[in-house]
């Protein structure tokens, strides 16, 4: 099996009945398969998908965050790539995996992330915290070894390292089995998981033609500043431990196979 595309969903069976019809005629060589990982969907949508040639996991709603969501569909899967997908994330075309998975033939991308496009509902637009300079108009490889002072006091080089959107990417299976992502975050795992792959010395790509409609429903709180809120706090923390452990031990990811 070459991809496994998994979605994270609950209560979203009118966003489903717009994705999966599209995701089942893919145009592809290689062969897919797509597992719906669902928490307790009360909308039909657990009715919906077995309908489909979908496999379909439970999550019991305890247990959720985005990260336990992903990690427990990708041990159901069996595809080379591993292709998330949030429940409200609807592929715009049929190329859809060939893009998200086409950078993959470069043995230094460990990821790849495309492209949120938004509609022209009223009161919808960019997720708070996905706005609209992190999609280029181009191709955009990220490549950079990220160094916890410049974490600490540049922007911009942790604009760099956390560019990753975890409403539709891919990762590489070989790596994910090695570290999946981190359970103890309750946001912020996509950010985290593309820290972990440049520290490792892959890059990251972000391809334009891997394009879903993922869009949010507006609001006018502030946009928090970076180590205000609580995920951030517990995403901070995550990275301070590895640097901790690095410097008084050994690196935490020695045993790893790297990209160089």
């Amino acid at each position: 099996m070459e991809i496994s595309v998994i979605i994270v969903t609950k209560n979203q069976k009118h966003v489903l009945e717009k994705s999966l019809p599209i995701l089942l005629k893919q145009k592809l060589l290689n062969d897919y398969e797509i597992i719906i990982v669902d928490s307790g969907s009360t909308d039909g949508t657990k009715e919906y998908v077995n309908s489909l040639p979908v496999r379909v996991v439970s999550l019991d709603s305890k247990s959720f965050n985005y990260a336990n969501a992903f990690n427990t569909g990708a041990n159901a899967s069996r595809g080379k790539y591993l292709v998330r997908l949030s429940g409200d994330a609807i592929p715009v075309n049929e190329k859809f995996l060939f893009e998200i998975i086409a950078p993959f033939v470069d043995i230094k991308v460990g990821g790849v992330y495309g492209k949120y496009e938004i509609t022209e509902r009223k009161g919808y637009g960019y997720p708070i915290f996905w706005p609209a300079k992190r999609f280029p108009k181009r191709l955009t490889r990220y490549s950079l070894r990220p160094s916890l002072l410049n974490l600490i006091l540049s922007e911009k080089h942790r604009e760099m390292v956390f560019n990753f959107a975890g409403g539709c990417c891919s990762i590489r299976r070989e790596i994910w089995e090695k570290r999946p992502f981190n359970g103890n975050l309750i946001e912020a795992e996509d950010a985290e998981y593309s820290w972990f792959l440049h520290v490792l010395g892959y890059d990251v790509i972000y391809n334009p033609k891997a394009r879903v409609i993922h869009e949010h429903r507006l609001n006018s709180k502030p946009i928090p500043n970076f180590f205000n809120s609580q995920a951030i706090r517990i995403l901070t923390k995550e990275i301070a431990l590895y640097y901790l452990k690095k410097l008084v031990s050994a690196d935490p990811f020695e045993d790893f196979n790297k990209a160089d």
